[in-house]
């Protein structure tokens, strides 16, 4: 099958979805790790305060946010592939790095400077690419299912992990989450990812059934919701109020994500309960992402994806209105079931809206353009939560402010209308 998959009339696209799958299983365990060894910081280190700690997060996002031009630029001359190597190999050397900490400059050297660099260089972006660049018409099932490890991951991980550190210790865990990160990030990504079709004389999507080959690349019937016509160049996408309605909204959406989900296993200690059962909660939050994801992705390739994320917007401020009254399980287990759902279908929403819009031409450099507005806002979402539970002894009006801001975040999206290429503009006036 992989030599059938390289030919010319084969197509290799699945087999780099299956390898961004396991690459975000990897990812997903950086991202919780921080969350999860949080309470375990504040117990051996009582001097860092919760503020301190969280600032090395936004620090990451910061330093993100203000590369991401650089890393779109990177990523169109050189290809994902590259970025997402040399970005986790950066990755690697941090969590390494970590795992000896004793001093908080050493966290902040760590996970806000290396780490966040090489995240930003091989994350996201250089992932959403790849994919891009070999699935159009399939593109929302593509992504949904590469991004279901997130989710699913840590259903799995979350408990693993809370294991790991109370039986080996935070420091072997890091270790531990070093090794994954080199196999799933660096070895196969570097062995098996070919950055674009034409690299092997393939097309994107392959060879699709002859219904879909039919349609034009701008249709919007029923069986393929909207793609533009003609693709947008970094500067021109620059200029219209779509973009930057999406971007308000990625930005809200993110800010309240950042702020619970970093802080969330020290909030269910703080309303009584036990690390297992917190861990359990946060993995249920992350298999019910997996489950939308791949849902969307399905949906998404029959109905429109800007339909969908306004109705999954209404489900994540639902979903905080339960935090407000999380004192038992019962209602934890509600909240990560309605923020699962929101989350889910809002992280394949993002993904797909951009280049729907816009298209891939230039997508890393949209995005690249893009992310220092969402990267670095959102990233003062878990060291404002900390710090107001910090000050109140309390998270619940950091959420009630996550609430406001999510009801911005809908207003946004409601507005964000795909807009019209300027060359189609010229014509229609002729």
């Amino acid at each position: 099958m992989a030599l059938k998959a390289l030919r010319k009339d084969g197509f290799y696209g699945w087999i780099n979805m299956g390898v961004m799958f396991v690459f975000n299983i990897a990812v997903m365990l950086m991202i919780m790790a921080f969350g999860q060894f949080l309470p375990f910081w504040l117990q051996d280190f009582p001097a860092w305060s919760r503020p301190a700690i969280t600032g090395a997060q936004m620090l990451s996002l910061i330093l993100a946010g203000i590369t991401a031009p650089m890393v779109g630029i990177y990523i169109m001359k050189w290809g994902a592939k590259r970025a997402i190597v040399f970005g986790n190999i950066l990755s690697v050397a941090a969590l390494v790095l970590l795992s000896f900490q004793t001093k908080i400059w050493h966290l902040y050297l760590g996970s806000g400077v290396i780490l966040g660099m090489g995240m930003s260089i091989g994350g996201m972006l250089a992932m959403m690419t790849v994919i891009n660049n070999w699935f159009i018409t399939r593109r929302s099932i593509a992504l949904a299912i590469s991004m279901a490890s997130l989710g699913l991951s840590g259903l799995v991980f979350s408990p693993l992990l809370m294991w790991l550190i109370t039986s080996m210790g935070w420091r072997l865990t890091y270790r531990i989450i070093a090794a994954a990160v080199f196999v799933c990030c660096v070895l196969l990504p570097g062995l098996l990812i070919v950055n674009k079709p034409g690299d092997l004389g393939q097309i994107p999507d392959g060879q699709l059934p002859e219904k879909l080959n039919k349609e034009k690349p701008g249709g919007t019937s029923k069986n393929r919701p909207y793609t533009t016509p003609v693709d947008f160049t970094a500067k021109e996408a620059l200029r219209t109020r779509s973009l930057w309605l999406l971007v308000i909204y990625g930005t809200l959406m993110f800010f309240a994500m950042n702020g619970l989900m970093i802080n969330q296993i020290d909030f269910l200690r703080d309303v009584g309960i036990s690390f297992s059962k917190a861990s359990v909660a946060a993995g249920i939050l992350s298999a019910v992402m997996a489950i939308s994801s791949l849902g969307i992705g399905f949906l998404g390739l029959r109905f429109s994806m800007h339909s969908l994320a306004i109705g999954s917007m209404a489900i994540a401020i639902a979903g905080y209105i339960a935090i407000l009254f999380a004192h038992s399980m019962p209602v934890v287990l509600t909240y990560s079931i309605f923020l699962g759902i929101g989350f889910g279908i809002q992280s394949i929403a993002m993904g797909n809206l951009f280049p729907n819009f816009f298209g891939v031409s230039e997508f890393p450099k949209i995005m690249g353009y893009t992310m220092p507005v969402t990267t670095i806002i959102s990233s003062f979402g878990a060291p404002i939560a900390s710090a107001i539970r910090q000050k109140s002894g309390t998270y619940i009006p950091s959420f009630q402010l996550s609430i406001a801001l999510l009801v911005v975040a809908l207003m946004c999206i409601l507005f964000a209308k795909p807009p019209v290429h300027p060359s189609l503009k010229k014509t229609s006036s002729i």
